[in-house]
């Protein structure tokens, strides 16, 4: 049986990157070595990871985490058009909540791989569902999640 795949959100990149989250960072840092080049991380997700740790004094990590990345250290990926017409779907579908393109396109990929999702983003993960009374699979839950 091939090793499980895990689709990243930017929620525990941003925190295995940001020392000053203290547990979180360990528990983040830890979860995604683990999963290594099995931690798929979206174009949308590692753009809104960039802009996160750029605009909290933290230009030297997004450099690091493009590095990382280069080096196949985790995996980025494209959406396919099927994956973007679904997650252009889930957008449509969940304005209302605030639901945005990298949260739709972890979905997206979730779904279309069948993947388990690391996030910290509970309440957009939750009251999404993508098809009748079926949640996403969370790798972590809230009881998990170390305080931050």
């Amino acid at each position: 049986m091939a090793e499980r795949l895990v689709i990243c959100d930017t929620g525990p990149i941003v925190s295995a990157l940001n020392r000053r989250e203290r547990s979180r960072h360990e528990f983040a840092a830890e979860l995604l070595d683990s999963y290594g080049a099995r931690a798929i991380i979206p174009w949308p997700v590692y753009v809104e990871t960039d802009l996160l740790l750029r605009n909290r004094g933290f230009a030297d990590n997004a450099v690091n985490l493009g590095r990382a990345l280069l080096a196949h250290e985790h995996s980025l990926v494209t959406l396919t058009d099927e994956q973007l017409a679904f997650a252009l779907t889930l957008l449509t579908r969940f304005q209302k909540i605030g639901l945005d393109l990298p949260d739709a396109s972890v979905m997206a990929l979730s779904i279309s791989i069948d993947a388990p999702i690391l996030t910290w983003d509970f309440r957009h993960f939750r009251a999404v569902v993508p098809s009748r009374g079926v949640n996403f699979q969370l790798l972590v839950s809230e009881n998990e999640l170390p305080a931050s």
